[in-house]
């Protein structure tokens, strides 16, 4: 999905308010814990509060590093973006990515308010880590192709791709799935695995779309195909000099004991391809009545 830079930079202003809310908060309790001798006093002598007080530290300190890397980067990507609308997945892969290391750091903060060693502890559960791998090797591929998604440029929010017999308009892209919206209003959860893993066809961007249209002519009316063709390329002439119209072709499908079947098909702009198709109806029938 395309969105409005003035609609990204405004959400950024928030996140930079609560960016320097939690410097604040973590340099009040470092600055505290160092200058202030009751503080001081207060922590050596209740070791459990000093180690709530260290976890704290630790889990501001290495919050306020992501979101800090977060919000340069965020920044750096608006300024490359020359338009005025960009894709909003770049953005989404990296607040997924913050939102990791957020959690690995409050894990890690939450070992340190019980004085449990981080490094000690991961070590001591190696084989069982090993283990936890092996039963989410399925959950990890997802992650890694869910932020290969975020990261590409091939579809983004909003846009309305196919994929097998599913097609509608992708209203989120997490980790682990793309949920994508169908016309009848019913959601469809695809998992990032089979999105890189089959074709999927990006509607949103595609410049034409093409109108097919059969039809069954009885024998006693003589068409030419060229000459339909011709008839049909000179009624699109204004649109065929705009490029609204593309490839129109006239072709024979089937012939069967009393009619004859053809196929016209063209190319339209997605912006006209609704007027184009009832206009190339109209044409069609002008040239019955005509006969």
């Amino acid at each position: 999905m395309e969105i409005q830079k003035s609609l990204i930079q405004i959400n950024e202003s928030k996140k930079k308010r609560v960016f320097i809310l939690k410097l604040i908060i973590y340099l009040m309790l470092f600055l505290g814990a160092r200058f202030i001798p009751d503080i001081q006093q207060y922590l050596s002598e209740y070791s459990s509060l000093n180690s709530i007080h260290r976890a704290i530290l630790f889990l501001l300190g290495g919050n306020i590093l992501i979101s800090l890397a977060r919000i340069f980067t965020a920044r750096i990507y608006l300024r490359k973006s020359i338009d005025e609308k960009v894709h909003g997945n770049f953005l989404l892969g990296i607040a997924w990515i913050s939102n990791i290391l957020n959690s690995v750091v409050f894990v890690i903060a939450l070992m340190l308010a019980f004085d449990i060693r981080p490094l000690e502890f991961l070590t001591s559960l190696t084989i069982v880590a090993a283990a936890i791998a092996i039963l989410t090797k399925d959950y990890v591929n997802n992650i890694i192709n869910g932020l290969i998604i975020m990261f590409t440029d091939q579809f983004s929010l909003g846009d309305t791709i196919k994929i097998g017999e599913n097609t509608g308009v992708i209203e989120d892209i997490t980790l682990l799935n793309v949920v994508i919206k169908k016309d009848d209003g019913y959601k469809t959860i695809i998992p990032n695995n089979l999105i890189l893993g089959v074709q999927v066809t990006n509607l949103s961007r595609l410049d034409h779309k093409k109108i097919d249209f059969q039809m069954e002519l009885p024998y006693h009316l003589k068409f030419n195909l060229g000459e339909i063709e011709e008839i049909l390329s000179r009624d699109f002439e204004i649109r065929i000099k705009k490029k609204e119209v593309t490839n129109i072709k006239v072709e024979l499908v089937a012939i069967q004991k009393e009619v004859y079947s053809i196929k016209i098909s063209l190319e339209s702009s997605l912006t006209n391809e609704d007027e184009i198709k009832s206009e190339l109806h109209q044409y069609l029938l002008n040239l019955l009545n005509e006969n």
